[in-house]
């Protein structure tokens, strides 16, 4: 606990932040949360103005975590789940078909032959259809590449989940399992090799330091390509 009262500073022209200190705390951290409200944490002892320039210096890393957030909570209910639309897989747009078939082994959705097939009976779950195909494939495919990157980032993650995650495209858990929105497998493979890179480099170096940066670099030399890609375009293989 702190005996500090928490207080807001302004960055820039539009960046507000909740300042906490915390007497646990060692180093200075800042948080976007789920909102979008921006969090600055700080030691008990660190004055606010160096909290402030602290928080300065990382606009831009603020900037691109907001526009990510927003990127991701556009919900796939805005697509209509009709003839011939279009739903990416690995950053290749596929069309769907509205399909009948009376055989109860037929899955309510497929990849089949460059088509989506949905049958016309499950067109109202086809969200939640759409979800489980990309948890149930994406994890294996994500799985597949982590096992290519391991060697080269000198990893060895303690396991893989494609699941719901909220406005970030992966995560690094303490116990070493990398965590991958199901989103992810919209996008094309090259940037769905930064996310595992960059996630995978999470296990040894938790923070985006230098050190971080390295050792990204060193398994992914175009990462800063990929990196701003994934920032501009990553939102538009939903």
């Amino acid at each position: 606990m702190s005996t500090k009262t928490p207080t807001t500073v302004s960055v820039g022209n539009d960046l507000t932040f909740e300042v906490r200190w915390s007497a646990r705390r060692t180093t200075l951290g800042i948080t976007v949360d789920r909102d979008g409200t921006l969090v600055l944490a700080l030691p008990e002892d660190c004055p606010l103005e160096e909290g402030r320039a602290f928080a300065e210096e990382k606009q831009f890393w603020v900037y691109t975590k907001l526009a990510e957030k927003k990127l991701l909570r556009r919900p796939t209910a805005s697509k209509r789940f009709v003839e011939g639309e279009g739903h990416y897989y690995l950053g290749r747009s596929y069309r769907l078909r509205l399909v009948d078939d009376a055989a109860p082994e037929t899955a309510p959705l497929r990849l089949y032959q460059g088509r989506w097939r949905l049958l016309s009976t499950e067109r109202s779950r086809a969200q939640d259809h759409f979800r489980e195909w990309y948890v149930r494939h994406g994890k294996d495919y994500i799985r597949g590449r982590v096992e290519r990157y391991a060697d080269r980032l000198e990893v060895s993650p303690s396991g893989v989940a494609v699941r719901p995650l909220g406005y970030r495209w992966g995560s690094c858990s303490r116990d070493g399992t990398l965590n991958f929105h199901w989103r992810t497998a919209c996008l094309p493979a090259r940037l769905i090799d930064y996310v595992i890179v960059h996630e995978s480099a999470h296990i040894h170096e938790p923070r985006h330091d230098d050190a971080f940066w390295h050792r990204v670099e060193r398994a992914m030399p175009d990462y800063e390509r990929r990196k701003r890609e994934l920032r501009e375009e990553g939102g538009g293989y939903f």
